[in-house]
Order: C-alpha cells, then sequence, then structure tokens
C-alpha cells in the first residue's frame, strides 16, 4: 500500500483496527477471564416443612447484606435440588446436603460442612435393640430418601435383611401418626436436633428412642455416617430424655455449589457459612463448624482456601461489591487501558517505519554504488554509464513517491544525494559522450 494513502486513511487502517482490538480484550475479560460475580443466586432447598427452607432464608438474608440477591426455590423432595445440580441443571446455584447422598453427586461440590444431622431412631414401648425389628414394619419415607438411606445401613449393621423388614413411606406427621396408631413398629427420621418430628417422638407415651449398638465400628465401615453419643437429659434435662447416655449416628450437612460458581462468590458463602455456624448447635462443638475437614464430597478447591484465611487482598480491606470492581479495574482493565494508549500513542511510529524503509531502500541503492565505484578507481567507461542510468532511474523513482507533507525535507535530501552523486559520475572523464537519460 502507498505510503500516503496509508497516512491519509491511518484512522481506519490502523486507529480503527486497535481500538477494536482493545473493545475485544476488555469483552473477553468481562466474560471469560475475569468476569464480575453474578448478583443473584437461586438456593434450592427441600419441602416447606424441611428445616433446610429456614436456613435458606438466613443464608438469603445474610447474602443481601453484600449486595447478592438470593432466590429460594423449594422442591417436593430434600434431596432433589442436589439431583438436579448434579445432572447439570443451570436452575439451582446453591443448595445443602446431607452425607448420605454422597456417592450420587460427583459433579458437584461442597464449600463445607456446616453441621450434622442425627439418625433419629424412635420404637414402640418393648422393643429395646434394632434386631427386634424383624419381622416389623418401619415408616422411613420414600425409596431413595435419607430416612431409607440410613434404615437400610442401620438395619443391616443390626444384622437384618432388606426382606426381613417391611418399610412404609410415612414422614413426618404422617410418621407420628402411624406409630401412634400401632401402624408402624419404628420411625427412621434424619434430622437435626431443633426437629419438631423428633422432638414430638420423643415426648410419646409408649415410644421410646433407641440407641445404635457398635457404633463405632458402624462408623469405621460406613464413611457417610459418624458415631456420637447422645448425653443423658440432652434433649430435654426435666423430663431425662433420653434417659441414660444413648449412642447414635450422625451424618454431615454440607453447603453445596456448582463447580463452575464465581469464586467470588463461593467466598461469600463461606464468609456466611461462618456468620451462621459459628455457633454451637445440637451436640456440635464451639466454632466445630463451618469446616472442610471430613467432607463427604469434593470440596471447592477455592472454599478449601478461603476457610485457611486466604483470599484476594482486595477482599480484606475492601467491602464485597468495591473489591470485585477494584480487582477488574487493576489486574485486568488497568493493564489493557495502558497497553492500548501506548499502542496508539506508537501507532504513528509505522509510518515513520514505512518511510524510513522506503528512504533506507534508495540509500542503500547508492551506498552500494558508491562503494562499487570505489573498489575500482579507474573504472570503465562502460561501468560509469551504467552507474548513471541506476542513479537516473533512482531519481525517477524517488520523484514517483507520495510521502505525506511531514517528510518532504527527507524527500528532498534524498533527492540532493542522489542528483549530486549523479553529477560525479557523469563528470568523470572516462564517461564518454554517451547518450545517458536526464532528470
Amino acid at each position: 500500500m502507498k505510503i500516503l494513502l496509508l497516512y491519509q486513511r491511518r484512522w481506519f487502517l490502523i486507529y480503527l483496527p486497535l481500538l477494536l482490538l482493545l473493545c475485544a480484550s476488555v469483552v473477553a475479560i468481562l466474560w471469560v477471564w475475569k468476569p464480575l460475580p453474578p448478583q443473584r443466586v437461586v438456593i434450592g432447598t427441600g419441602p416447606g416443612q424441611s428445616s433446610y427452607l429456614e436456613l435458606a432464608r438466613n443464608y438469603a438474608a445474610r447474602l443481601e447484606h453484600l449486595g447478592i440477591q438470593a432466590d429460594i426455590v423449594a422442591h417436593d423432595r430434600p434431596q432433589e435440588a442436589l439431583d438436579r445440580m448434579a445432572a447439570g441443571e443451570r436452575g439451582i446455584d446453591v443448595t445443602f446436603a446431607q452425607g448420605l447422598y454422597a456417592p450420587k453427586s460427583a459433579a458437584v461440590q461442597a464449600l463445607a460442612v456446616v453441621g450434622h444431622e442425627i439418625v433419629w431412631v424412635f420404637a414402640r414401648a418393648g422393643i429395646d435393640h434394632l434386631e427386634q425389628l424383624r419381622g416389623g414394619r418401619v415408616a422411613a419415607s420414600v425409596q431413595g430418601s435419607s430416612n431409607r438411606i440410613a434404615a437400610d445401613l442401620l438395619l443391616r449393621h443390626a444384622g437384618l435383611a432388606r426382606d426381613e423388614v417391611a418399610f412404609t413411606d410415612d414422614v413426618g406427621d404422617s410418621a407420628i401418626n402411624a406409630i401412634t396408631t400401632g401402624r408402624v413398629d419404628a420411625v427412621v427420621h434424619v434430622a437435626t436436633g431443633d426437629s419438631q418430628t423428633a422432638a414430638t417422638l420423643a415426648r410419646l407415651d409408649g415410644v421410646r428412642l433407641l440407641g445404635v449398638e457398635r457404633a463405632g465400628q458402624l462408623a469405621s465401615r460406613e464413611p457417610r455416617l459418624r458415631a456420637l453419643v447422645m448425653p443423658q437429659g440432652s434433649i430435654e434435662l426435666r423430663a431425662n430424655l433420653p434417659a441414660a447416655d444413648l449412642p447414635t449416628m450422625v451424618t454431615q450437612t454440607h453447603l453445596m455449589v456448582r463447580e463452575d460458581l464465581h469464586p467470588a462468590l463461593q467466598r461469600a458463602l463461606v464468609d456466611v457459612a461462618g456468620e451462621l455456624h459459628v455457633m454451637s448447635g445440637f451436640l456440635e462443638g464451639q466454632g466445630l463448624y463451618p469446616t472442610a475437614v471430613g467432607s463427604n464430597y469434593p470440596v471447592s478447591p477455592v472454599a478449601r482456601t478461603a476457610l485457611r484465611g486466604g483470599r484476594p487482598w482486595m477482599e480484606t480491606i475492601l467491602p464485597y461489591g468495591m473489591a470485585q470492581w477494584a480487582e477488574l479495574v487493576l489486574y485486568a482493565l488497568l493493564p489493557v487501558g495502558l497497553a492500548g494508549t501506548m499502542l496508539l500513542l506508537r501507532a504513528p511510529r509505522y509510518i515513520d517505519w514505512r518511510v524510513d524503509a522506503a528512504i533506507l531502500h534508495f540509500y542503500g541503492e547508492l551506498k552500494f554504488l558508491e562503494e562499487d565505484l570505489s573498489r575500482n578507481p579507474n573504472p570503465d567507461p562502460a561501468r560509469l554509464r551504467a552507474a548513471a542510468r541506476r542513479l537516473v532511474t533512482l531519481e525517477q523513482q524517488v520523484d514517483k513517491m507520495e510521502l505525506p507533507d511531514r517528510y518532504a525535507d527527507r524527500w528532498y535530501t534524498l533527492r540532493e544525494h542522489l542528483h549530486q552523486a549523479r553529477t560525479r559520475v557523469l563528470a568523470a572523464p572516462q564517461t564518454g559522450p554517451q547518450s545517458i537519460p536526464q532528470t
């Protein structure tokens, strides 16, 4: 392309492509490399009577203080939100899950263990051991629920085959009614210590809370369960419930997220978990939760680092929202802006480089001719005439060059040097009278 044309259209040929490149870089940063965290998160929970629903509301209230809107979506079954996340559906970002569901959910990650839930086993009076349920009926919700999974594990531990016990789908108030009326012999209920269903069953006449014999052995074989001793009177001191220390089993409660959830949002959820779960709950030690230790699910690397105190330094000195913008500007937009400004300022040098290359080409030709003649102090006339014709050709080419006005001085200087060289060659006596083109 001619240099003059390039100079005249420099805004379209140089500056505009650079500006488009900068815009594309900013878009790539905002959408691919360092996108801002979403300001809306969807928390999936179980049905209305689920304890997870109240927990989700507490999380939503804390997240709103950080400028994050939290929508709560209830499901018919507590594990349905986890199943949707594990299947890759995009409608749920966060949920809570018991460790009993761990084998089903390899596609999601845990941010932390935020508590535990007790495997409550209530039986009619006269039943003192799980082995006595052989041939009986047990209320343990539907197939695939945590109640049913826990019941299978406990009864197998007690030496009962699955076909030796009949299960019913009763849960909650239905299970309370079933054991009260004698339709079932026992109820297996996985819930927190403040479960209304467990509290009601523990106070029913003719119903007793069963312990799990050899609980430590079961915990050593089944990582989804942990052995725990329920102290005498821990449910109700005045009524002395339970009447003696009772070995029982618990399953951990996990805060779960999608694998691709924004790291900053994961850290915000870890912070909220630290605020909500640092106080001890029923049979929970002070400061035990949240933790990444002993999780039944793969723990997010972001959460593991955050729980150890590691996080971007911006988040340690600025509020959540401001920290994200500050980090984006400092590490992404500012470097790109500086690099783009330098490119725009250096763009005119490209035209200078093209002019330099064109002019240096002629000076190179001139130097070549002069060195060729200097190596031969007495060149023959034919060589001198050839050099003169070459100089005339170079002068003609320079005359046809189209340069911007700002380079006129260099153009005239080049012409003057070529003219002087041709004059010296023509003045040499060996050149002779042969016809040489003139400019």
